[in-house]
């Protein structure tokens, strides 16, 4: 899941593999493997959230 933050931030996550922090001072690779059980509490819930937000709203999003 790539989540577009503004113009100049991305996070991309891909769960249980690698999450990506892109910023206008480069990228950031982080493996699933390396994160803390808080990051992983971060990204999981981060991403959930999205998921949910879409869910609710992907009705009126014509493409």
């Amino acid at each position: 899941m790539m989540i577009k933050i503004n113009a100049r931030e991305s996070v991309e996550i891909v769960s249980g593999v690698f999450v990506s922090v892109i910023s206008d001072s480069g990228s950031k690779y982080y493996s699933w493997d390396e994160l803390t059980e808080k990051q992983v509490e971060c990204f999981s819930g981060m991403s959930d959230e999205i998921k949910k937000v879409y869910k609710n709203y992907k009705d009126c999003i014509t493409i």
